[in-house]
């Protein structure tokens, strides 16, 4: 039976801002119970702020876009889901669905003639 502990085990390195709690715990549980500072959240790696628009790496062209050019893409993971944006920007991801069907088209139509 796991029990559930409210301090962080002794030989525990990673602390959250407030320096009483674990990281995992304060990203685990912190909304619900640690007040006092702030959540601790992963920063996405591929995004940056720029005059005060949250704007993304695509990882196919390199450019860096407005998350309204990113797909909304939903993922589901052990009964919970995640709302994200698409590593692609949409005008790659459409291009290569453009290039994928013209593949599709002319490998259709050679075995037909």
């Amino acid at each position: 039976m796991n029990i559930h502990q409210t301090s962080p085990r002794p030989d525990c390195i990673h602390f959250a801002k407030c320096g009483e709690r674990s990281i995992a715990y304060c990203r685990r549980y912190g909304a619900h119970e640690c007040l006092s500072c702030r959540l601790v959240k992963r920063k996405p790696k591929n995004r940056v702020i720029v005059d005060g628009v949250e704007r993304k790496r695509c990882t196919h062209c390199g450019k860096v876009l407005p998350l309204h050019r990113f797909y909304n893409r939903t993922v589901v993971r052990n009964g919970k889901s995640y709302h994200l944006k698409t590593s692609w920007c949409r005008l790659c991801m459409s291009g290569a669905q453009c290039e994928r069907n013209k593949r599709k088209l002319a490998g259709s139509n050679f075995g037909l003639s």
